[in-house]
């Protein structure tokens, strides 16, 4: 199911993502909190289109740069890897997913609370509406990924197993294929 490179890049997303939560889920004002979560996910998504073309990785214990060049945009500011909220750093060694991931829904769940929180403490203009929008739909589409691959890991799970229990309904589907009708499988009938 998981290419290792893949999962590689996947976990290390969501430790960047996890290890960047932690400080803004510190901001106490509400509408300062909901910007950063905003900035956060623009430079999330800066920072993966570019290391999509460029492999660039940064070392977990070198110190972040200091600072921006006065009269730099922002683009050219995450170009360089400055990030206000982003934290680059990786470790040394190989994360295990399931803990990243299991510790990245645990962080994100705070965040939602915190979030929903905020809703109530602000009035809620058109621009951090929007920005809720996005960092919902960003969020639910991360979460998204994973909940598919494993529905198609349980899927295949369960059909391995039922063919142990029928193995006639096997040589019944032409090609030997995957029956995944469950309705009408020979083991309900």
């Amino acid at each position: 199911m998981f290419n290792s490179i893949r999962l590689r890049k996947r976990t290390r997303a969501y430790f960047m993502l996890g290890a960047s939560l932690g400080p803004i889920l510190a901001i106490s004002n509400p509408s300062d909190y909901i910007k950063a979560l905003g900035i956060l996910i623009n430079e999330y998504d800066a920072y993966m289109a570019e290391s999509g073309s460029k492999t660039k990785k940064r070392h977990f214990f070198r110190k972040s740069k200091g600072g921006e060049e006065h009269g730099s945009s922002i683009q050219a500011s995450y170009e360089q890897g400055n990030f206000s909220y982003l934290d680059t750093h990786s470790p040394p060694f190989d994360l295990d997913f399931l803990q990243v991931f299991d510790t990245f829904c645990q962080i994100t769940v705070i965040m939602y609370t915190k979030l929903a929180d905020s809703l109530m403490s602000v009035s809620i203009t058109q621009a951090a509406f929007d920005n809720i929008a996005k960092i919902d739909s960003r969020f639910k589409k991360m979460v998204g990924v994973v909940t598919k691959e494993l529905d198609e890991l349980v899927k295949n799970a369960v059909t391995k197993e039922l063919r142990l229990i029928d193995p006639l309904d096997m040589a019944a589907s032409p090609d030997n294929e995957i029956n995944t009708d469950w309705e009408t499988s020979s083991v309900y009938k």
